[in-house]
């Protein structure tokens, strides 16, 4: 069975479709879209993050960061997923986002999770595997641009 990506809240990960379009399955919590990554693993995500992929034009072997980025107003949470192309990290992360009601895993079944080392891989590399040092940067500063808009809006909320 393929190693399945666990979106660790508000840690961007990077991944490359093995092929153009997911599939589309029925999940614990509702439809999912499965897809294969390059790299041997799958990813379960909602549809809305398959239309994001098509709006952007990602297709097979274009890398790309996705996020699944919690948020709260008030005594509610959100996930808001970010999508966007590898190295357009310096776009907001809020206009790119999708949001769904918070208390739905998106990952199914949660017993096939692997041990994240924070990044959202797998690896202990502390990057991803076959990534370049430029675009690890670059998802740091995704990373670090989520955290500062989540911690902003918690601010306001107090």
């Amino acid at each position: 069975m393929k190693e399945r990506v666990v979106f660790e809240a508000n840690v961007p990960v990077t991944a490359t479709l093995a092929y153009a379009d997911g599939l589309k399955v029925q999940g614990r919590f509702g439809d999912q879209v499965m897809y294969s990554l390059t790299d041997g693993r799958v990813m379960y995500v909602p549809p809305i993050v398959r239309g994001r992929l098509l709006e952007l034009g990602i297709r097979q072997n274009d890398p790309f960061t996705i996020c699944r980025a919690e948020r709260r107003e008030g005594n509610r949470r959100f996930v808001d997923w970010v999508v966007q192309p590898h190295g357009a990290a310096s776009q907001a992360p809020i206009a790119n986002s999708h949001t769904e009601a918070f208390g739905s895993p998106v990952n199914g079944d949660s017993s096939a999770r692997f041990k994240p080392n924070g990044n959202g891989n797998g690896n202990s590399g502390g990057k991803p595997a076959g990534v370049p040092a430029s675009a690890a940067t670059a998802e740091s500063a995704l990373h670090a641009a989520l955290m500062s808009s989540i911690d902003a809006a918690l601010a306001a909320e107090q």
